[in-house]
């Protein structure tokens, strides 16, 4: 800590040089030298000739591990720590893709100060993205199936499904939010509507779940006329999206929802006074730069457009991460 900085105050100087720390980790999974750790590979040397590294650079790296307890020294060599065993990509709970993820966006927010001047996000288009670069798209979505899989068995408490029914998942992407509600409800039936593309990933990871093809900018996101769900879940694609769009978003899910059914939404939601939670404001300020006209929403803001476009009975339900589970129905 910096002097002059009080007991318990964040030191900015930390938060300026913790990108280092990142870094550090972005280097020892995308390097490989992770996987080789956990391999049973400890010596230095011998990690850069195998992964066709630099020697110096490699050492340097152990040692920057050891220092943010990655990894531990053992006899001559290292080994990965246990909170350094989740970067090799075959560990239980591998954070491997996810750090792959990150360091795209990393990358990305290099650009922050720039973005505040002219307020416009840094990442191109989501369908761009998936048309240009399919293999990081598709990585990306992989990569929050595994940030599911490690946060998100909230979703069903914080949904107030309670009962079975056909269940839509609005842009669900890898089906990850739908296979844990089948999970913890019976009689759940869960479809992704996603794009065309998707499909091969919803086979791939949670194959109990169905698939069919849409696309959020469509009328009824491609559905046919009378075609309705007893439940539509949009998990985490408002923030993605300005005010206008949202509202469109809901007004088509509302078409979806048979009379007495009901939306959820699975959101990072702000409180009135934009601050709080922080790692929702934090996440804010993550949407502005990666997603064009993307924010954090407060819960008057989704309360408002649900109510605007003919939901009713509006409920949220925090637990103990950022995101928040919110609830319509649609009037009988």
């Amino acid at each position: 800590m910096s002097p002059g900085i009080a007991d318990g105050q964040p030191d900015a100087l930390d938060l300026l040089t913790a990108y280092q720390h990142s870094a550090v980790v972005a280097a020892a999974t995308l390097t490989g030298v992770a996987d080789a750790m956990a391999a049973g590979e400890s010596d230095s040397a011998a990690l850069a000739s195998e992964l066709s590294l630099d020697p110096r650079a490699v050492r340097a790296l152990l040692g920057s591990m050891v220092a943010l307890g990655l990894a531990e020294a053992e006899g001559e060599g290292h080994v990965l720590s246990e909170t350094g065993a989740p970067l090799a990509t075959d560990h239980p709970r591998s954070i491997a893709a996810i750090v792959g993820k990150e360091w795209f966006f990393y990358k990305v927010w290099g650009e922050l100060p720039a973005a505040m001047v002219d307020g416009h996000a840094r990442v191109d288009p989501w369908q761009m993205r998936l048309g240009d670069d399919p293999e990081q798209a598709l990585g990306f979505l992989r990569a929050l199936d595994d940030l599911a899989g490690l946060f998100g068995d909230e979703l069903p408490g914080l949904s107030g499904i309670t009962e079975g029914g056909t269940l839509l998942d609005v842009g669900g992407a890898s089906g990850s939010h739908s296979a844990y509600l089948i999970s913890a409800v019976d009689g759940i039936e869960a479809t992704v509507l996603d794009l065309p593309e998707i499909g091969v990933l919803v086979e791939e990871r949670h194959p109990e779940v169905a698939f069919v093809a849409g696309d959020l900018d469509q009328l009824r996101f491609g559905m046919a006329d009378g075609e309705q769900w007893d439940i539509v879940l949009l998990a985490n694609i408002l923030h993605d999206h300005p005010p206008a769009k949202c509202r469109e978003l809901l007004a088509n899910a509302f078409e979806l929802v048979r009379p007495g059914g009901r939306v959820v939404l699975y959101e990072w939601v702000l409180d009135d006074n934009r601050d709080e939670p922080p790692a929702v404001a934090l996440f804010a300020l993550m949407m502005m730069v990666e997603n064009e006209g993307g924010n954090s929403y407060t819960e008057s803001e989704l309360r408002g457009w649900l109510e605007e476009v003919g939901f009713e009975g509006v409920e949220l339900r925090r637990g103990f991460g950022p995101i928040a589970g919110v609830s319509a129905v649609r009037p009988s």
